[in-house]
């Protein structure tokens, strides 16, 4: 059973709205943003699984990030997908962190229900 309310901070759209307001940015950044991030962690994850790191993977997709590995692998994503966004986007440290944080949660709830979907129709 996947637990990503773990991960998905309370009224997510409400700070979201927010923060596009405090960083006055468009929707077309977002949308970017979004994207960066989502290529972000399936390269990360990609990458993991690809070393042996199918523990700390399930963890993190499961919505466990309290365990070693989920709170380790949970750190790794969030300042990779910070850096690609301040590179990619030139986005200031402070917005790009505040960005990663409200969509991170979403990108990974979405990445968990693809592949379990994917799973089940293997099955």
């Amino acid at each position: 059973m996947i637990h990503m309310s773990a991960y998905i901070p309370k009224n997510a759209d409400e700070k979201l709205r927010s923060l596009l307001q405090w960083g006055k940015l468009r929707q077309e950044q977002v949308s970017d943003a979004f994207l960066i991030t989502k290529e972000t962690v399936l390269g990360f994850l990609k990458r993991q699984i690809e070393h042996g790191n199918w523990r700390g993977v399930l963890e993190v997709l499961k919505g466990k990030p309290m365990t070693q590995a989920g709170r380790y692998m949970l750190g790794e994503l969030r300042s990779k997908a910070v850096r690609k966004l301040i590179m990619r986007m030139g986005l200031r440290p402070v917005i790009a962190t505040a960005l990663v944080i409200v969509l991170l949660p979403i990108i990974l709830a979405k990445v968990a229900g693809e592949v379990i979907g994917w799973i089940r129709n293997r099955s």
